[in-house]
This record gives structure tokens, sequence and C-alpha cells, in this order.
């Protein structure tokens, strides 16, 4: 047999798994699972930072909330005047129908905003019908 120097040992692998490999295995996974955890908190922080200061300290105004004049309801003058009509306009379309939501007070009218802007809605989609509107063909006889 030959002889081996006394410095050197020989290594002996019976099988099975590397423990280098088996160790950055466990690392990786340990560190995906930290990661997720600071990810979901980092989550739920920002939520709650947003839901308190957005909820209990906003001053603005979204546009469901928002009114004319911080008012729901005009009298006919302020009615005309957001319409950029007449007060005997809006009087006129109050007495013809076509403003038909309203409540009759003891100095005059209250209109919803809201009515207003569905008829005016209403009036500009009616005007551009009327403006887009083909004319028909005229037979020449």
């Amino acid at each position: 047999m030959a002889n081996r120097s006394s410095n050197s040992q020989q290594v002996r692998r019976t099988g099975g798994i590397n423990p280098t490999v088996v160790g950055a295995v466990f690392l990786g996974i340990c560190i995906l699972i930290a990661g997720l955890n600071i990810g979901g908190g980092l989550r739920k922080l920002n939520k709650t930072i947003t839901d308190t200061e957005f909820a209990s300290t906003s001053t603005v105004n979204t546009p469901s909330e928002m009114t004319v004049n911080q008012k729901k309801y005009l009298t006919e003058k302020e009615a005309g005047e957001y319409l950029n009509l007449s007060t005997d306009k809006i009087l006129e379309l109050i007495s013809k129908g076509e403003i038909a939501e309203y409540v009759k007070t003891e100095t005059g009218y209250s209109i919803s905003v809201t009515i207003l802007d569905a008829w005016f809605d209403n009036e500009a989609y009616q005007m551009k019908i009327k403006n887009n509107s083909i004319p028909e063909p005229e037979d020449d006889e």
C-alpha cells in the first residue's frame, strides 16, 4: 500500500444531501418569509395612515359633496344666476312644468341644484341633437 502523508485526511461521503445546499435553501426560505412579513406590515401601515389622515382631517370636497354657495337648494333668482337665465325664465320653466321638482315657500321657490343640473343637461342634449341632425332630403318632383 502506498504511504500517505499524515496531514491529509480522506473525506468520506456516504451519500445524502450536501449540508451547504440545505443551509442555503433554509436561509432562502427564511429571507422570503421575512420579506413577505415586512411587505404585509408596510401595506397595513400605509392603509392605516391613509385612512386616519384623510378620514379625520380631510377638508377636500368630493364632487358628490360640492354644492353651489354651500347650498343644495336655490331660490328662483339664484337658480337663474346659476343657469345664466333670468328669474322670469326660471318662473316660466316652473309654470310650464319643465322644472317639475321644487318647493313652494312663503317667499318663492326652492329648487334643487341637482334638478337644475338635470334640466340643463337635458337642454344641452336636445341642442346637440338639433344641431347634429341631418335634414331630410327634399323631393324634387
